[in-house]
């Protein structure tokens, strides 16, 4: 008797006959990889004001600047090259979303299971706020917190989280209000 696949086997399966999907994971894992390979990647540390020259400033792209190396991109005021400043741009972007959104699932999914589990008035004044949470735009949620915060990294990840919580918190209530009526919890 054979055994039934998995659910990530399954998942599998269904992701590698996708070709548009492995794309687009092979497109998001080569810029993740130039993300964390930034140091060796890049031909300019954007970081080091010592090793910039004011004679590559605005370089146009393709011009071989004062460091010997080609500015794919071109280059800025300052003179650093604009390649180097996006590929290190990339790991803090990256990381500021995956902490944003780790933080966002287990506050909202806190939030919604614990509504789903109390119930009564306390789920109803709870599951009403994040209603009332998603009904503004998040962009607007979040732009509005980051001037009431003000500037920086944990400001910014504050505010992505308050905009972001809401739709974790709504999937993981329906998810658990719907165990909640089986028999096997009663």
């Amino acid at each position: 008797m054979k055994r039934p696949a998995s659910p990530l086997l399954r998942f599998c399966r269904h992701f590698a006959e996708n070709r548009v999907a492995l794309l687009a994971f092979m497109v998001v894992l080569g810029i993740v990889l130039l993300a964390l390979f930034a140091p060796w990647v890049a031909p300019q540390d954007p970081y080091d004001i010592a090793g910039l020259s004011l004679r590559d400033a605005r370089r146009p792209p393709g011009h071989t600047g004062s460091g010997g190396y080609v500015h794919w991109l071109g280059t800025d005021a300052q003179g650093r090259d604009l390649w180097s400043a996006i590929l290190y741009g990339l790991r803090i972007s990256i990381q500021m979303g995956l902490m944003a959104g780790a933080i966002a699932l287990t506050i909202g999914a806190s939030i919604g299971i614990s509504a789903a589990y109390l119930g009564g008035r306390l789920e109803s004044v709870v599951m009403r706020t994040v209603d009332l949470q998603l009904s503004f735009p998040p962009i607007l949620l979040a732009l509005v917190l980051v001037a009431l915060l003000g500037q920086g990294k944990w400001q910014l990840i504050a505010a992505l989280v308050a905009a972001q919580y809401a739709y974790f918190a709504r999937t993981a209530f329906g998810a658990a209000a719907s165990e909640r009526r089986k028999d096997y919890i009663e």
